[in-house]
């Protein structure tokens, strides 16, 4: 009996090799290698009509806690193990993981900046994947917010980065530069140095009219309030300090505010410890960008201002909600 599918049989003919093959490769033996001490990252597949960005996640035996958001820039660059080098030096960054190839050639890197992840990759011209340097222009600025702009814009100079914007002062509150780095990238720079609202934007904007929807009032159609800072109470500063550090990795230095004041700098969500009883709860500070308009929605919504004051570190409203609840509002200085 013929089989019916026979006719549907397509013959072995020559065919032009699969150019994805080698990223395929990879990650099968980055799979094999699980379990191993070796950082192991899910590459992605590299083709002529993919986009340099990837939405792949760093991998390893178990989830990562602090693998990154589901979009990442994935840079293209000329020099890729220098480019990372210079990320770190310029931008604060810290390298995550890369994979050289035999053929000297970063195949893929991670960088992490301030919690901001970035992939990179050497050029790949026989896959179609080729750098700003090459093409000759890049459509893509990268925006990096920093503690200090004049700084790091010099920083980036004397690195071998071209300015294109010297840093200044812009009317929606950002002190901002823009340079074009070493690998052909732009980033633009900036400063928060003011909140003013969409008002006083316009008004201070020749040439544009900007608006925003009426959801942008506090608490509606934008991101939602977070905590932005935490202090712990503690009798001895310093045996806490040490407990935690061993315990938590964490890293302090002085506070501000006098003797028996810390401040944890290293991880994501700042934090502090201050002199206190040891039963007395963390104080919550709720990071908003105008303090005024987070404290009159406490009133109107049930709750009670205590006091309003002014440190280095921003303004900051003591409020009680509708249950007594103490919560703090805090608008970061420049900087914090």
């Amino acid at each position: 009996m013929n089989d019916p599918f026979d006719a549907l049989r397509l013959h072995d003919e020559p065919v032009t090799p699969d150019r994805r093959f080698t990223a395929r490769l990879r990650a099968r033996i980055a799979d094999a290698l699980s379990g191993t001490d070796v950082p192991i990252v899910q590459l992605p597949e590299r083709s002529p009509t993919m986009s340099t960005t990837s939405t792949s996640s760093s991998t390893a035996t178990e989830p990562d806690s602090t693998a990154p958001a589901a979009i990442v820039p994935y840079l293209c660059v000329n020099r890729g193990l220098d480019a990372m080098q210079w990320y770190v030096d310029v931008f604060g960054g810290r390298e995550v993981v890369r994979y050289t190839g035999d053929d000297g050639r970063l195949g893929h890197g991670e960088v992490d900046i301030d919690g901001a992840r970035i992939y990179l990759s050497d050029e790949y011209p026989e896959i179609g994947v080729m750098s700003p340097t090459t093409i000759g222009s890049t459509s893509v600025a990268l925006n990096l917010a920093v503690a200090d702009v004049d700084a790091v814009h010099a920083r980036a100079v004397d690195a071998g980065a071209t300015s294109l914007r010297e840093p200044a002062d812009q009317s929606y509150g950002e002190r901002s530069a823009t340079v074009l780095d070493p690998f052909g990238h732009r980033w633009m720079i900036q400063t928060t140095i003011a909140t003013p609202s969409i008002e006083e934007i316009d008004a201070a904007s020749e040439g544009f009219t900007v608006t925003a929807p009426d959801e942008t009032a506090l608490g509606v159609g934008r991101p939602p309030v977070e905590l932005g800072y935490f202090t712990i109470t503690t009798p001895e500063t310093e045996r806490a300090l040490r407990f935690y550090g061993e315990l938590f990795g964490w890293v302090a230095e002085p506070g501000n505010a006098g003797a028996g004041y810390a401040h944890v700098a290293n991880t994501k969500l700042p934090l502090g410890f201050v002199p206190g009883d040891a039963d007395d709860p963390p104080t919550l500070y709720f990071r908003v960008d105008d303090v005024d308009a987070a404290a009159r929605r406490v009133v109107e919504l049930g709750g009670t201002i205590v006091s309003e004051q002014v440190f280095d570190s921003g303004r900051n409203a003591d409020c009680r909600d509708d249950q007594g609840r103490p919560l703090q509002l805090w608008a970061p200085a420049p900087g914090y």
